[in-house]
């Protein structure tokens, strides 16, 4: 069953035999200052690219998502098995090649040009030692990947376990939480106290008050990288409005998900490059389905309908992200935008809710039913700009229709135990739609691993066998169909697609997207004029 790596899936049950360049060698290291013992930076003239990143860093601990997406996708200091390119083909990286065994085992063959920032060898042991120890500090990793154990077979094979039969596990370990670190990354206590990878940069200080991170330039990397950046600074910046700011005052050479207020005032700066992309991340919003009134689809849909979705991505996001066709962004290969998507349509949306028994029967100018006001408590988070604009621009519809609402705008964490909790009616959340680029991944974790209520059996069942499956088109065809089920239902719908959005010094060059990211991955190509 081996074949060359050509596709996503294909490589998902067959192996892939393509190396990705030359090791560079790595040579006798050294300390200087306070640079890591065991490696050295490549340039002595510090070239520093100052980065902002959206979430709060306490820990690089890998198992720690937040931290893992950090050390991979902006720093730079680590890497996983597999790497996904921006339109979703897998390759190989630190594995080169790989091979499905069995119904629940893999075998991966490793690089053996490769070393450590500490001068180690990344071998099937230390890759095991790795693997075990996100395993045993990151519950949730087996769900997502359904990882059970890993074995060394030999000095650069190992043999993956998963606890179901999945064709998928090459792309699962493409993803952030897979990232590969060296046993030395933990003390003799136990404590993970730096993360010491593979990756072009390497660390070099973490202040966990501030949340700020420094990498330099490894010397022993292997395969050839083109930047004159010795050094990057990554600085946890939450606050959109901050993160704008510093970019105008020079702080920060990159910064993501910027207030899209600011975009026209930026763009017009002669030291800043605005950039927008479209990328694998959704808007979506989500029903409290253990309630009654959410049980009648005819409530569902009528919501959906009161809802200009072309309003609101062309002028309430300023542009900035698309109008769904389905519930997926368009340039990923599985969507299916041959649905219904409940285009705008108010006298639908007046006409379905008359149909449930909604209608102002005493002429205050809102809705009731049974002589109880139709009265929505809508959740969103703080992190993306998008959400607070989204929400307040759906009060205006409800408004249009009669339906009163209050907002409630946390941090995600917070937001998620009140869904949890089921103290709400609609939640508005987003979430990257590629984490693990698969055709079952979003649907997998959003529609049927959710906190709302909401079951669909046929729709478990296609992804059982979208996951199972090592043929591309059928992989394809169950993830549509299954789409097409759940745009029906109308439990869950995308109100429109994530946008992302950059602010750039006038210095960076080189900088490039890639749309398979969880946020935003810094190349180790970018530089600095």
């Amino acid at each position: 069953m081996k074949k060359r790596v050509l596709s996503l899936f294909l490589a998902a049950a067959l192996s892939a035999a393509m190396l990705m360049g030359c090791g560079s060698g790595t040579g006798e290291t050294k300390t200087a200052g306070n640079k890591t013992a065991g490696a050295e930076t490549a340039d002595t003239d510090e070239k520093v690219l100052r980065i902002a990143f959206p979430d709060t860093m306490t820990t690089v601990d890998i198992a720690d998502v937040t931290a893992a997406t950090m050390l991979k996708e902006v720093a730079g200091v680590c890497e996983t098995l597999v790497y996904a390119d921006s339109d979703f083909t897998l390759q190989p990286w630190l594995a080169t090649e790989w091979e499905m065994t069995g119904d629940h085992t893999w075998k991966f063959k490793l690089r053996e040009d490769v070393t450590f920032h500490d001068g180690t060898p990344m071998n099937a042991e230390a890759v095991k030692w790795s693997f075990d120890w996100v395993i045993a500090h990151n519950s949730a990793l087996a769900g997502s990947t359904y990882i059970e154990s890993v074995k060394v077979v030999d000095d650069y094979t190992v043999e993956f376990t998963t606890s179901k039969k999945t064709t998928d596990l090459p792309a699962a370990l493409s993803y952030v939480g897979t990232s590969v670190v060296a046993p030395s990354s933990v003390d003799e206590n136990g404590h993970f106290v730096r993360a010491v990878g593979t990756g072009y940069f390497m660390q070099d200080a973490f202040d966990e008050v501030s949340g700020t991170f420094e990498c330099v330039a490894y010397n022993g990397y292997w395969q050839p990288v083109e930047t004159n950046v010795t050094r990057r600074v990554v600085r946890s910046i939450t606050d959109a409005n901050a993160r704008s700011l510093a970019v105008q005052s020079g702080e920060i050479d990159v910064a993501s998900d910027i207030p899209f207020s600011d975009l026209e005032t930026l763009a017009g700066s002669e030291n800043i490059q605005v950039s927008k992309f479209n990328t694998a991340r959704t808007y979506f919003y989500e029903y409290n389905m253990k309630k009654d009134m959410f049980k009648d689809e005819r409530v569902r849909k009528a919501l959906i309908y009161a809802i200009n979705k072309e309003e609101i991505v062309n002028d309430v996001l300023f542009g900035v992200g698309g109008v769904p066709k389905g519930m997926l962004m368009d340039d990923m290969p599985w969507t299916n935008t041959e649905v219904e998507t409940y285009d705008y349509n108010v006298d639908k949306a007046r006409e379905l809710l008359a149909e449930s028994g909604y209608t102002d029967s005493d002429n205050d100018g809102y809705l009731d039913k049974d002589g109880e006001k139709m009265t929505l408590k809508i959740l969103t988070f703080t992190k993306r700009p998008g959400c607070q604009l989204i929400v307040q621009a759906t009060q205006g519809y409800f408004a249009n229709i009669g339906i009163d609402t209050s907002v409630e705008v946390l941090d995600w964490t917070a937001m998620n135990e009140l869904i949890k909790a089921g103290e709400f009616d609609m939640a508005l959340n987003s979430a990257a739609s590629a984490y693990i680029p698969t055709p079952a991944y979003y649907m997998d974790t959003y529609y049927r691993n959710n906190d709302i209520g909401y079951i669909n059996e046929a729709i478990d069942t296609l992804l059982d066998k979208c996951e199972a499956t090592t043929d591309l088109e059928e992989k394809y065809q169950y993830s549509r169909e299954a789409q097409a089920l759940a745009q029906e239902d109308a439990a869950i719908f995308t109100p429109a697609l994530y946008g992302a959005v950059f602010a750039l010094s006038d210095r960076v060059t080189n900088f490039r997207y890639n749309a398979a990211a969880h946020d935003f991955i810094v190349p180790y190509e970018t530089a600095l004029e």
